[in-house]
């Protein structure tokens, strides 16, 4: 079978629920189509991080394209990870195809003895994987705390601004009262990068890798965070 037609079995036998981003060649034709796209705003926002010899852990990592990417920008060492074994399958068929040096494997970020936490690396990945399905069941923070174990040096992280209460999660502000601090919960809206700066801070200085803008922006926007 074709490089398209592989992928595209796969994605019908694992739903295509799971197919988080789209799928691309190496020319960035449209293998599968996902929830979200890549443009060439992000690639070249995502050219900017400083790669080059560096070992790198790409939390939820999906087909792997942004595992891919790393690699290419000069990382000596990429490591995607996801918990979905069809998802994993279809990123070693792309890997042969694009013969690339990176390796994938099936960890659970929610399991407590994760073994991938028996290791670090010089920088830990998580893009576009927080959205509004961690906001709505407050899973943020352990998601950041998993994150913040993997790297002692730096720290990269996607994330939209701002979440319009009503209109994109679809809940009140009293339901996310219940849940974070009310500084966060303001104007109608949930400020999410405010409220991932302060759990990382002192610990970790922010540094925005995106261009930005002040109030309401889409997509979400590259963080790097490095050790204090």
């Amino acid at each position: 079978m074709s490089l398209v037609e592989q992928i595209r079995e796969i994605a019908a036998q694992i739903g295509r629920e799971h197919v988080y981003r789209t799928v691309y060649d190496e020319r960035l034709n449209v293998l599968v189509p996902g929830k979200e796209d890549i443009n060439g705003e992000i690639l070249d926002t995502f050219a900017r991080i400083d790669f080059a010899g560096k070992s790198v852990v790409d939390v939820g990592c999906n087909f792997g394209f942004f595992t891919f990417f790393a690699a290419r920008l000069g990382a000596r060492e990429v490591v995607g990870v996801d918990r979905e074994a069809g998802v994993l399958r279809g990123c070693e068929i792309l890997k042969r195809h694009f013969n690339s040096p990176v390796s994938f494997e099936a960890h659970d970020i929610e399991d407590p003895c994760c073994a991938l936490l028996e290791r670090t690396y010089d920088i830990a990945m998580l893009v576009e994987f927080i959205g509004k399905t961690f906001v709505l069941e407050n899973r943020i923070a352990s998601t950041l705390a998993f994150l913040e174990r993997l790297s002692e040096r730096e720290l990269i992280v996607s994330v939209q601004k701002v979440y319009w209460i009503r209109k994109e999660l679809g809940t009140s502000a009293e339901t996310l009262h219940a849940l974070y601090p009310e500084r966060y919960v303001r104007d109608g809206s949930f400020h999410l990068l405010e409220y991932v700066r302060d759990f990382y801070a002192p610990r970790w200085r922010m540094e925005p890798i995106s261009d930005m803008r002040e109030g309401y922006e889409k997509p979400r926007k590259l963080i790097r965070f490095l050790k204090m």
